[in-house]
């Protein structure tokens, strides 16, 4: 077993005596999809209809943990059964028995997904092609191995917790007042020379890609991708960076926008998630028939990410414009915030826990009069609703959150 199988075995290991030491087995319903979470005026529960159409309820209380980034986008030539004869999927739906060995690859798009299929693509595979609608900013990772003596250290509880702690404040400091993503925020003045730098360096004896490789925006206007490997994978002369879309596929591989045909044996579809409609895999109704999706029209939001008006005892996890770092803070947060309130339903001292209407619209106020000062508002991106509005960012620092604001 390689290196990366090994850790994985061991991310896979913890996770799974997790679940054994919570009982989380027996308390979950696999491979089953929700088609429907609604609210009944009457009783004051929700019953929720899965994919088979099973009825399951009453509920007095429902968690959506689903997220955002849970439906791929696939472009319109690769949905359904295509011509392709190779090998074709998206990275979120990768099968075991994919390999990378041997093949004349081509990976569309550039982002972090991307970045990670480029690198092993260029140590397996025959050749690469990287299909490049824009590019984004690299920030380089550092990543490095601790050493026997740091490894030892983190042994010592005390020292684990110290450098936990360090690692939060890092995030804190960085994003007060959105520094990162702020208009003339100093972190965001220091990451621009930081990636300018790095992509620099990195092409110094390729200036034609260096121009390929510069965006138009500023940094962290759109996700700034980490990555160690990506720059050098470009650099080999297995790579080719194609700097068009894809338009159609073929038999034998792809077209790209300029007419011009790629013989692939495999296609990586590294092309992201529709991050802008949150839960976007089944309906929930709420009070008088209310349907979500109708009312977040305009985009989604919600008070604090977590509860919207017209949907009594409904919490959401990684709801709208909580994506900060690191983001397990905001989750424990949002747990503990929710089981407040259902523990009072359950025991009877409440019926039905509501985001009040005048709060939540002052909230969402507010965190948008920040949003429109951040540079993510410089271009489209998977951060915005499509009437343009910020959906996905917080706008403060993680501590901000876990005080309220």
């Amino acid at each position: 077993m390689d290196a990366h199988a090994c850790r994985l075995a061991r991310l896979l290991a913890y996770l799974q005596g997790v679940a054994k030491k919570w009982k989380l087995y027996q308390r979950t319903r696999l491979s089953t999809k929700v088609e429907s979470v609604t609210w009944s005026d009457d009783t004051q529960t929700y019953t929720i209809v899965t994919g088979d159409g099973e009825v399951w309820g009453p509920f007095k209380a429902v968690i959506s943990a689903v997220g955002f980034l849970n439906t791929p986008l696939i472009p319109p030539f690769a949905r359904g059964e295509t011509v392709f004869e190779g090998d074709l999927c998206h990275t979120s739906t990768w099968r075991d028995e994919l390999t990378l060995r041997g093949k004349k690859v081509g990976v569309l798009g550039t982002g972090s997904s991307a970045v990670q299929v480029v690198t092993e693509a260029e140590k397996q595979g025959e050749s690469v092609k990287v299909f490049q609608i824009e590019p984004n900013w690299i920030l380089p990772k550092d990543a490095r191995d601790f050493t026997p003596s740091e490894r030892r250290w983190n042994g010592f509880r005390p020292v684990y917790y110290f450098r936990r702690y360090r690692l939060y404040l890092n995030y804190d400091v960085r994003q007060w007042r959105a520094s990162h993503a702020r208009t003339g925020g100093w972190v965001n003045r220091k990451r621009q020379k930081r990636v300018e730098a790095f992509l620099d360096a990195s092409m110094a004896s390729r200036p034609d890609l260096k121009a390929l490789l510069t965006p138009e925006f500023s940094v962290e206007a759109r996700r700034t991708v980490v990555s160690d490997t990506y720059y050098p994978s470009l650099l080999s002369e297995k790579v080719t960076l194609v700097p068009h879309a894809v338009a159609d596929v073929t038999a034998s591989g792809v077209v790209d926008a300029m007419g011009v045909k790629h013989d692939l044996d495999m296609i990586v579809l590294a092309t992201g998630f529709d991050a802008a409609n949150f839960i976007s895999t089944f309906t929930v109704r709420g009070e008088n028939g209310a349907d979500l999706r109708e009312q977040w029209t305009d985009g989604a939001e919600a008070l604090y990410g977590l509860m919207t008006p017209n949907f009594p005892n409904f919490f959401m996890m990684f709801g709208p414009n909580t994506s900060g770092l690191p983001l397990v803070t905001y989750y424990e947060a949002q747990a503990k915030f929710s089981a407040q309130p259902i523990k009072k339903i359950v025991k009877g001292r409440a019926r039905q826990v509501s985001a009040r209407r005048s709060m939540h619209d002052l909230y969402n106020r507010r965190l948008q009069a920040r949003l429109a000062k951040t540079v993510w508002t410089e271009v489209p991106s998977d951060f915005h609703a499509d009437s343009g509005k910020i959906i996905s960012q917080w706008a403060f620092s993680p501590t901000a959150y876990l005080l309220g604001g």
